[in-house]
C-alpha cells in the first residue's frame, strides 16, 4: 500500500516479478518449485517459455549443462481478497498482499504508521514430500540487473538477495540457502563450489525436504526507493520515514509477518462471506490488488501526499478517476481524499472564461475548475496545469475536461463530508464551494434566462475547441462534455450536492438556488426522452441518436450521501427517476447496450467499455434503480470476469475493454468502484 510496488504472476507462459513504478507486469522470470529424485525441477508454468504443450524437457543452462525441466501442468488457484493459493498435490504457494485501513498520518503513532506503510509482501512456500528420497524446493526471480547476497549485508541474520538496494527477498528459515546464478538449471547443476555466482541475473532460496515430510518456506518480498520519490517537487516515499533501508524492511516484515498474514486472513473471510457470486468477488479482488499496486504515499518534509497513479498510463491523481475511487477511499481511508481534494485546491485549481462553440471570440466569465492530473510517471506538472490536457482540440483526446473535473470536486466532496462530518474541512472550503456553484452555472449558460442545467459553453482552455468527458476514446455519444447526458447528470448530482452543503453552511439562499439547478438539470434532461427511440439519445443536440448505460451513473452520489429522497420515484425528482429507469429497460439488451456474452456495452455506438463504469452502473442499476436481473446478472458477471481472466491476461486488471478484449486502461486503478456491491 502507497508504495507504487508490485510482484506480478500467475499467467501461464509469461514474463513476471517484482517492480517498482512499472506500467505493467515486471519482464523477469519465476520459478517456483521444487527437485524431485530424478534431478527434475518440477516448477509452476509462471515463467516464459514453461511450453504448456509439453510435460517434461530438457533445458540448456548458461553453463553449458543440460538439467530437466517438468512443468507442473495442473494445480488448482482460490484468489481471494488478499491471498493468491495456487495448490498442487505436491506444493502450495501462497502470496499475500494484506491491506487494511490506513491510519490518518495526522492522528496515528509511529508505529502504526510503519506497520500500515512497510512495503512488503508475504510469500509461503509449503513442500510435501510423499515419496521415499529427498527433494529441494525452489523459489528464485530473474531479472535484467545483478544481484547482492543479503546475508553478507546482515551479517546472516537474513537470507536471501537484493538487487540495488531496491528490491529483494528474505527468509529466516534456519535451514534455507540463497543461491545466485545464471538460471536456476545452472545452480542445480553448477560444478564451481560458490552458491552465490555474481555474474548470474538470477537468485533465489532453496531448502531441503526430506522423505515424508512437509516443510513450510515463508519468504517476504521488499520492495524500497532510497532516493526522491518524485520531480519538480520533491518527496520521498513515506516509509522512509520508518525505514532506512531493504534490509530493514525486511527485518520488519519477517518479525511482523503473522501480524499481515492476521489482516490478510480478515480481508479474505470478509469478502467470502460477502453475499456476491464467486464471479464477483473475484473482480474485487482483482480490482484491489491493482489499486494498491498504483498507490504512492509520500512525504513532502511537512505532510503526508497522497497519489494514485493511472494505471499504465502512470498519470498522478487523475481527477476523474479519483471521484470512481472515492468509494473505495472512503470505506478504507477516508483521509486520502481529503489530502487529494486539497492538492487540487492548493496546486491544481485554475479560473477559465467560457463561449459559446457558435462564437468561439467571445469569451464570458467562467471560473473555478480543476486540472485532468496532477503530472505523469512522477514528474509534477506546473501548478494549474496537467499532464494530460492540451489546447487547440475539439472534443478528442487529451482535449480539456474542464467541466466534468468541476462537477468531480464537488461530488467528492460531498461524499465525504457526508460520511464523515468533517466540520474543520467543511469550513475552509466553504468558498470553494460557492466558486464551484458559480462556475456550474457559467458552464450553463452566462444568460441565467438561458439556462437549462446542463453544460452547454466550453472553457477558454480549450482555445476554441471543445471539452470531453473520461471516456475520452469514445466517440461523442460518451466523449463529448457539451449537451451529454452523462456529465448532465453529474452536474444534477453537483446542485444536489451542493444545496445539502450551503443548508449545511446555513446559507439558505445559496441552497434555494442550487435546489432550482437542479430542477432545471433534472428536467432538461427528463424532457430529452425520445418517444421513437425509446430513451435519451446520448446528446441532447437534436441529431445524436446513441443509447449510453451511464446515463444513469450520477444517481450513486446523492444515494451515498443520504439524499435517498432525490433517486425515489415519488420524491422531488421523481420524473427524471422514473423516465431513467425507463431508458436503461429499453436499452439493456443486444440491439443497444449488451454483447452477446452478457457483458455490458455503455454506448450503443461504440465498442469500447469501462469495467470501472459498469461496476457502477450495475450498483446504481441494482441498488438505487430496484432492478432486478435474475439469471442474466450471473451472465453478465462470467462476461466481465472473463474479460479479466483471458482479454486482459497478460495485463492484470483492466479497464477498457472491446468486445472483451482490453484495449487500454491497462494494469489500472479505477476498477474498485465494485466495492460498492458490498454495501448492497
Amino acid at each position: 500500500m502507497g508504495a507504487l510496488s508490485s510482484f506480478t504472476c500467475g499467467a501461464r507462459d509469461a514474463k513476471g516479478g517484482m517492480g517498482i513504478a512499472l506500467p505493467g507486469p515486471y519482464q523477469g522470470g519465476i520459478t517456483i518449485g521444487y527437485i524431485d529424485e530424478r534431478n527434475t525441477l518440477r516448477a509452476l508454468p509462471f515463467f516464459e517459455g514453461s511450453d504448456s504443450s509439453e510435460s517434461e524437457r530438457y533445458v540448456q543452462g548458461a553453463e553449458g549443462t543440460s538439467g530437466r525441466l517438468g512443468v507442473i501442468q495442473d494445480y488448482t488457484r482460490e484468489y481471494l481478497w488478499a491471498t493468491d493459493r495456487i495448490q498442487t498435490p505436491e506444493l502450495d504457494f501462497e502470496i499475500a498482499t494484506p491491506f487494511f485501513p490506513l491510519p490518518d498520518p495526522e492522528q496515528a503513532s509511529p508505529e502504526e504508521l510503519a506497520f500500515a506503510c512497510c512495503p512488503a509482501v508475504h510469500l509461503t512456500l509449503r513442500f510435501k514430500n510423499a515419496g521415499q528420497t529427498p527433494w529441494r524446493g525452489v523459489f528464485a526471480l530473474q531479472i535484467d540487473n545483478r544481484w547482492s547476497s543479503l546475508g553478507q549485508q546482515t551479517h546472516g541474520s537474513l537470507i536471501g538477495a537484493t538487487s540495488q538496494n531496491r528490491i529483494g527477498f528474505a527468509t529466516r528459515h534456519p535451514m534455507a540457502r540463497s543461491f545466485i546464478d545464471f538460471d536456476p538449471i545452472s545452480a542445480i547443476n553448477r560444478k564451481h563450489s560458490t552458491p552465490e555466482f555474481l555474474l548470474g541475473p538470477t537468485a533465489g532460496l532453496e531448502i531441503d525436504v526430506p522423505p515424508g515430510e512437509e516443510v513450510e518456506l515463508p519468504i517476504v518480498l521488499g520492495f524500497f526507493e532510497g532516493g526522491d520519490a518524485t520531480y519538480n517537487r520533491q518527496t520521498i516515499y513515506y516509509y522512509r520515514r520508518h525505514f532506512g533501508s531493504l534490509s530493514q524492511v525486511l527485518q520488519y516484515g519477517i518479525e511482523n509477518r503473522e501480524r499481515y498474514l492476521e489482516q490478510a486472513s480478515r480481508r479474505d473471510l470478509e469478502l467470502s462471506q460477502a453475499s456476491l457470486n464467486e464471479e464477483q468477488k473475484f473482480l474485487i479482488a482483482h480490482a484491489t490488488r491493482s489499486y494498491y499496486g498504483s498507490t504512492q504515499w509520500l512525504w513532502d518534509g511537512m505532510k503526508s501526499v497522497w497519489v494514485v497513479n493511472e494505471g499504465e498510463y502512470l498519470m498522478m491523481n487523475t481527477f476523474d478517476l479519483t471521484v470512481d475511487m472515492l468509494f473505495f477511499e472512503m470505506r478504507f481511508n477516508p483521509w486520502t481524499v481529503r489530502n487529494v481534494l486539497e492538492q487540487f485546491v492548493q496546486s491544481y485549481s485554475f479560473y477559465d472564461e467560457v463561449f459559446d462553440p457558435q462564437k468561439p471570440d467571445t469569451l464570458h466569465p467562467g471560473g473555478i475548475s480543476f486540472t485532468h492530473d496532477m503530472g505523469v510517471m512522477n514528474h509534477w506538472s506546473p501548478a494549474t496545469r496537467s499532464s494530460y490536457e492540451v489546447g487547440g482540440l475539439d472534443r478528442a483526446c487529451f482535449s480539456h475536461m474542464t467541466c466534468e473535473q468541476l462537477t468531480n470536486w464537488v461530488l467528492c466532496a460531498g461524499i465525504y463530508l457526508s460520511q464523515t462530518d468533517d466540520q474543520e474541512f467543511l469550513r475552509r472550503y466553504r468558498g470553494v464551494l460557492i466558486e464551484c456553484f458559480r462556475s456550474l452555472q457559467n458552464r450553463d449558460h452566462y444568460d441565467p434566462e438561458k439556462r437549462n442545467g446542463i453544460m452547454s459553453l466550453e472553457s477558454s482552455r480549450t482555445e476554441g475547441g471543445g471539452e470531453i468527458t473520461t471516456y475520452d476514446s469514445l466517440d461523442h455519444s460518451l466523449g463529448q462534455s457539451r449537451e451529454n447526458i452523462y456529465l448532465g447528470g453529474k452536474m444534477w448530482a453537483s446542485y444536489l450536492t451542493l444545496q445539502s452543503l450551503f443548508e449545511r453552511c446555513e446559507l439558505s439562499s445559496l441552497a434555494r438556488e442550487a435546489e432550482a439547478a437542479a430542477q432545471l438539470a433534472s428536467a432538461t434532461l427528463a424532457s430529452g426522452y425520445d418517444e421513437s427511440l425509446g430513451y435519451i439519445p446520448a446528446v441532447l443536440d437534436g441529431k445524436n441518436t446513441s443509447a449510453i448505460i451511464p446515463a444513469i451513473e450520477a444517481l450513486a452520489y446523492p444515494y451515498l450521501m443520504g439524499l435517498e429522497d432525490a433517486v425515489q420515484e415519488n420524491g422531488p425528482y421523481g420524473y427524471y427517476i422514473r423516465t431513467l429507469k425507463k431508458h436503461f429497460s429499453n436499452i439493456l439488451n443486444t440491439d443497444f447496450c449488451l454483447y452477446e456474452d452478457g457483458g455490458w456495452k455503455l454506448s450503443s455506438s461504440a465498442d469500447n467499455s469501462w469495467m470501472s463504469k459498469i461496476n457502477l452502473c450495475q450498483f446504481v442499476a441494482r441498488k438505487v434503480l430496484g432492478f432486478d436481473f435474475g439469471e442474466d446478472q450471473l451472465k453478465a458477471d462470467r462476461a466481465h470476469a472473463r474479460w479479466e481472466r483471458e482479454g486482459s491476461r497478460l495485463s492484470a486488471c483492466s479497464d477498457q475493454f472491446r468486445s472483451g478484449v482490453a484495449h487500454g486502461s491497462l494494469y489500472y486503478p479505477r476498477i474498485v468502484t465494485n466495492i460498492l456491491w458490498l454495501g448492497e
